[in-house]
């Protein structure tokens, strides 16, 4: 036996060995490669064609205004026509509560409502009840879009890349765009309805980032402590405007996501058009806050004081 071929095959078995080797880490290479392209194609350009085209396939239903009774007034005729649209959105999800559609954004979406043995489950799953991680707008399972059951309904969506659900509710935090869009609709089963934005705020949602303001708060022990949950979401909004809020009114809270910090939150704020009330709003009397109560580390971060208000509602009446 010749050592020096013994080593020679040696040395070609190792050399094979590597080359094998580099090719299977080529291939696996080029596999995450491919795999990252086609999750990054169908989460930028295949989920949001399925979330237009589904919402088109809603959206027929709600604004195909069916036919009502000829022989009744126009008022009549009108409710009529809304109640015979609910009845087909629900034939589609009984879980469909009402719609919400902001003027000046693409929001103009069926809103479920889940029970509360699983309060979230329209976070994960289309108006069609399959999985989905854009999930739907829905109203948490705590409230009652019914009239007069909730003070303050809250609802949820997400803030995606692409611009859908609620992501377009970030233009709130611009004092024109308010102003050229200071009321928008939520409709239920029970009525139409116009909501005027009294303020947006921000809100965080961990510990470490100073003590959370609770705005998912749907039970009022008193009026009093009604009208100073609104002071408290007042004195934190991006700007001040003109739109009041008394004890008979209700108020609609708008939930996202926001990105300044880690699992931050943009709540937009908006007060139900009273009966008989001007759907208009005063919009020029609004500004920007310029004491506004951000979370604590807000103030961490940009080395500012945290500005001071009155305690409670009372006090700042009180104090005026």
């Amino acid at each position: 036996m010749n050592p020096q071929n013994e080593e020679n095959r040696a040395n070609r078995k190792k050399g094979g060995n590597k080359l094998l080797l580099n090719k299977i880490v080529c291939i696996l290479a080029g596999s995450v490669f491919v795999i990252c392209v086609l999750f990054l194609a169908w989460k930028l350009f295949v989920q949001p064609a399925m979330m237009d085209r589904e919402q088109q396939e809603i959206q027929k239903i709600y604004y195909h205004n069916p036919q009502p009774s000829p022989s009744g007034s126009p008022a009549q005729n009108s409710e009529q026509v809304h109640k015979l649209t609910f009845e087909e959105l629900r034939k589609v999800n009984p879980a469909i509560v009402g719609w919400i559609k902001v003027p000046n954004t693409n929001i103009d979406l069926p809103v479920l409502q889940a029970d509360k043995k699983d309060p979230d489950y329209y976070l994960t799953h289309d108006y069609r009840n399959r999985y989905a991680s854009y999930g739907s707008i829905y109203v948490d399972a705590r409230c009652s879009v019914e009239q007069g059951k909730s003070r303050s309904v809250l609802l949820y969506g997400h803030s995606l890349h692409s611009g859908r659900m609620f992501t377009q509710l970030e233009k709130y935090k611009s004092l024109d765009f308010y102003k050229s869009t200071p009321v928008f609709t939520f409709d239920t089963a029970e009525a139409k309805a116009q909501w005027k934005v009294i303020g947006v705020f921000l809100a965080n949602t961990l510990p470490e980032q100073g003590v959370p303001f609770n705005y998912l708060k749907t039970n009022f022990k008193s009026d009093s402590d009604f009208l100073n949950f609104v002071y408290q979401m007042r004195i934190r909004s991006i700007y001040n405007t003109d739109v009041s809020v008394n004890k008979n009114d209700s108020i609609l809270l708008l939930s996202t996501c926001s990105y300044e910090f880690d699992d931050f939150r943009e709540v937009v704020v908006a007060r139900k058009v009273r009966a008989g009330e001007s759907e208009s709003v005063d919009v020029p009397k609004a500004s920007y806050n310029k004491k506004v109560v951000y979370p604590d580390c807000w103030y961490k971060k940009n080395g500012e004081k945290k500005p001071v208000w009155p305690d409670t509602y009372e006090q700042a009446v009180r104090k005026s």
